[in-house]
C-alpha cells in the first residue's frame, strides 16, 4: 500500500488529526471549502487565510523555508493587517525563478500534532453559511499557536 493511500485511508489525518467528515480527507474538506467560495464573497475573501491555515497544519510537503514565510505572512496578515496583494509580492519575489516550495515526495516525513481547531470544524456538510466566520476562528486560533 502506498503512504498516500494509507493516509487518505486513515480515520484521522497524520498531520493536523482532523478526523473525516462524511467519508472525506481534510484536503477533500479543502476543496469543499474551496468550492463554496464561488457563491460566497465573503468566504472568498478569506481565501488567504483558508489555504494559509491548512498548509501550516500540513506542513511536511513544504520547505522549512516556505512554512516560515508562510507562518509571517499568516501573522502579519492577522496582526498588522498586510494586504494579500502585499503578501503575494512579496511572495513573488522571494519564490521566483527556480526556488522551490515543495519538497520532494521522497523527504515528506508527516508529524501530527494536537491543534485547538482544524479544517473540520471548518468544513460543516451542506452548510456553507458563516464559513467565512469559522475561518476567521481557524486562522485566530492557529495564530494563538504559532
Amino acid at each position: 500500500m502506498k503512504i498516500k493511500d494509507k493516509f487518505e485511508k486513515a480515520e484521522f489525518c497524520p498531520e493536523c488529526g482532523a478526523p473525516l467528515v462524511d467519508n472525506m480527507s481534510c484536503w477533500e474538506q479543502l476543496g469543499g471549502i474551496i468550492s463554496w467560495e464561488y457563491d460566497d464573497p465573503e468566504l472568498l475573501a478569506e481565501h488567504f487565510k483558508t489555504v494559509a491555515c491548512y498548509n501550516l497544519q500540513h506542513p511536511a510537503q513544504f520547505t522549512d523555508e516556505a512554512i516560515a514565510g508562510l507562518k509571517t505572512a499568516l501573522i502579519e496578515h492577522l496582526d498588522k493587517g498586510l494586504s494579500v496583494p502585499d503578501i503575494r509580492r512579496r511572495n513573488s519575489k522571494s519564490y521566483e525563478g527556480n526556488r522551490r516550495v515543495l519538497k520532494d515526495i521522497s523527504k515528506r516525513c508527516p508529524v501530527q500534532r494536537t491543534w485547538k481547531m482544524t479544517i473540520s470544524d471548518v468544513y460543516i456538510p451542506h452548510c456553507p453559511e458563516k464559513a467565512a466566520e469559522r475561518v476567521r476562528q481557524w486562522a485566530a486560533a492557529i495564530r494563538e499557536e504559532l
